[in-house]
């Protein structure tokens, strides 16, 4: 009866929510409320299982690809693909897709987790799988200590009860399956041509704590190159190239976490080309590399949170013109990281927003990165950016933390997030 009136109280909440406007994570806190068990009572009963996917940055995308994977091979997959990670963001994705008597049609979840919730989520569903993406370091106001995220991340994959798949090319994720007894492990790795152009902050933490014990891992991909929104893959002896839904080594390192993941849950079974046929199709996760339009005027929009994030985008777009803008408010209370990202690619920002934006204009001054205009208020920055675009009949770039990214893409329309795709 509770797990009845939770979905229930949940699907009241999200009608009114979408008719206000409101954030994505509502429904769920408020189902949770009525029923605190709901996670664990709908989604322990799948045909083969749950897998989490967690780490410092490239959850949503790994988890997005990861999907799609699935279902190429003919599953149905349930996910919170909203990319609220946290337990009330995922009871949100219950809310949506469950019936009223709690009952979700599908054969298999795969929910982003985020990481400092990863172990209380993995404790609570007992995951068969668990997809680790990187440890790296964060803003300072959360997740700073790389050995801390570390720890979480050990803990919680500790739960998987089939296995663990990581990123090899993180040492620390290396170091990290070393560490677990039980699973069986398996990574995807990157060649050194395809490292040589990244630098290494980008990528991972720095190396610590380091046991120097030996992992029998087997390679399930590996990355052989990536350019242009395009990578090269090698899988089980076999040469692909694999279109995807954004540039840069962080996309092709989802691509592949994701190729591997349905290598495990098909086995024998899995079908490579239908993998690369629906990766290849797949829009960009919201936010991530996302393109959108309004008054006639296109940009892309990609999110950054903390420093690797933020350095991995600026890696990804290459030289740069003036066509760039920067959108930082107070959820990212600590911008003092900023001065450690290197700028040298980015020749001029047009226009830069939010309640953070003199942070951003000072550092850019002190990097002599000529910024045009300064407009705190974001729906005035967006019409000066858009007015700058079609003036001079290009696409542009919007580089932004979570919050302003959210608060852009309903300035130009684009509100559900809870169900299917964005």
């Amino acid at each position: 009866m509770r797990l009845f009136l939770a979905v229930l109280v949940g699907k009241l909440v999200r009608q009114v929510v979408k008719l206000r406007g409101g954030g994505s994570a509502y429904p769920g806190r408020f189902a949770l409320l009525v029923y605190p068990k709901l996670l664990k009572r709908t989604l322990s009963n799948f045909r083969l299982g749950v897998v989490l996917v967690s780490g410092s940055n490239g959850k949503s995308t790994t988890t997005s690809l990861a999907v799609a994977t699935l279902e190429s091979q003919g599953l149905r997959v349930f996910t919170n693909s909203s990319g609220s990670n946290m337990p009330r963001g995922i009871a949100s994705a219950i809310v949506h897709s469950a019936k009223l008597s709690g009952a979700i049609d599908a054969d298999i979840a795969v929910i982003e987790v985020d990481e400092g919730y990863a172990e209380q989520i993995a404790k609570e569903l007992v995951p068969n799988w668990f997809v680790l993406t990187n440890v790296q370091i964060d803003q300072l106001n959360r997740f700073y200590e790389p050995d801390r995220v570390f720890e979480m991340l050990l803990e919680a994959s500790s739960f998987a009860s089939d296995g663990v798949i990581v990123n090899g090319s993180d040492a620390n994720l290396i170091e990290l399956i070393s560490r677990l007894d039980a699973n069986e492990v398996f990574q995807v790795g990157a060649s050194p041509d395809a490292l040589k152009a990244w630098p290494k902050g980008a990528l991972a933490a720095p190396v610590f704590g380091l046991s120097n014990r030996k992992v029998d891992s087997p390679v399930l991909v590996r990355i052989i190159s990536e350019k242009d929104g395009s990578t090269n893959l090698e899988v089980a002896g076999i040469d692909v190239n694999v279109s995807m839904p954004g540039k840069g080594l962080h996309f092709a390192i989802a691509t592949a976490l994701s190729v591997a993941l349905g290598i495990k849950i098909a086995g024998k079974d899995f079908d490579l080309d239908k993998a690369v046929s629906r990766i290849s199709s797949l829009p960009t996760v919201y936010g991530r590399g996302e393109q959108t339009s309004y008054n006639g005027a296109s940009f892309q929009i990609m999110m950054m949170k903390n420093p690797p994030s933020m350095q991995a985008n600026l890696v990804a777009m290459g030289k740069t013109r003036n066509n760039i803008w920067i959108a930082v408010d107070e959820g990212t209370p600590d911008t003092s990281w900023i001065y450690d990202i290197d700028f040298s690619g980015v020749s001029g920002v047009e226009v830069i927003s939010g309640s953070m934006a003199w942070h951003l204009a000072l550092r850019l001054r002190y990097a002599g990165i000529p910024v045009h205009s300064v407009i705190p208020d974001t729906k005035d920055a967006l019409q000066r950016y858009v007015d700058y675009l079609s003036g001079i009949g290009e696409p542009g770039i919007l580089l932004s933390n979570y919050e302003q990214m959210m608060v852009v893409r309903k300035l130009v329309g684009l509100h559900d997030l809870e169900g299917g795709r964005s």
